[in-house]
């Protein structure tokens, strides 16, 4: 019994290893095909920890309503917040972390975020990326896509603007869109 005990452990460590080994090798992959390139990928990934770890620090009550996406090392924020002085603290805190260079604050001011709304967005969410995963003419892995309260939130890089009108345009279409807000930039902009 202690054999078999053993046996499994070691079983599910070698699964585990295999499973972070793919997970870094999937990660690394998409980062060196997209438009930000893998160094600026990497950047982007360290500056999102500095920030999480920031808002952490704040002690605020609810950071689950709290979505922060990061590109270019320009954040934007998202979600809900108590009051407008716990909102100001959290930009105050995020313009002191270096690297950043813009940050957009879409945090609506209340506390109406419910569990319903919460399942509603993440249902919009996953119907709008396996569509456009399956759509020859968009390359996925350059945005984030982020709905809250029925409202997309779009960031990212496009490859040319043909790219960025057919992707928004198709966001638009979706049902249960209230909004599509955008913040994607081309390639050529950046560069």
């Amino acid at each position: 019994m202690e054999k078999k005990k053993i046996y499994i452990f070691l079983l599910s460590i070698l699964l585990l290893y295999s499973c972070i080994q793919s997970s870094i090798t999937s990660m690394a992959g998409n980062a060196a095909i997209s438009e930000k390139g893998f160094n600026n990928s990497v950047s982007d990934t360290l500056l999102f920890a500095k920030i999480k770890s920031s808002l952490i620090k704040l002690n605020l009550q609810n950071l689950t309503k709290i979505i922060v996406v990061v590109s270019q090392g320009k954040v934007v924020l998202i979600g809900e917040i108590e009051n407008h002085r716990k909102r100001l603290k959290i930009v105050k805190s995020i313009w002191n972390i270096n690297g950043v260079i813009e940050v957009h604050n879409e945090l609506l001011i209340g506390d109406d975020y419910t569990i319903y709304q919460k399942t509603k967005d993440m249902l919009l969410s996953s119907k709008i990326k396996t569509i456009l995963l399956f759509n020859k003419g968009i390359h996925t892995n350059n945005y984030e896509i982020v709905v809250f309260n029925d409202v997309v939130y779009l960031v990212g890089i496009s490859r040319n603007l043909e790219e960025q009108i057919v992707l928004e345009n198709k966001i638009k279409k979706f049902s249960g869109v209230k909004k599509l807000i955008s913040f994607v930039k081309q390639s050529k902009e950046i560069k």
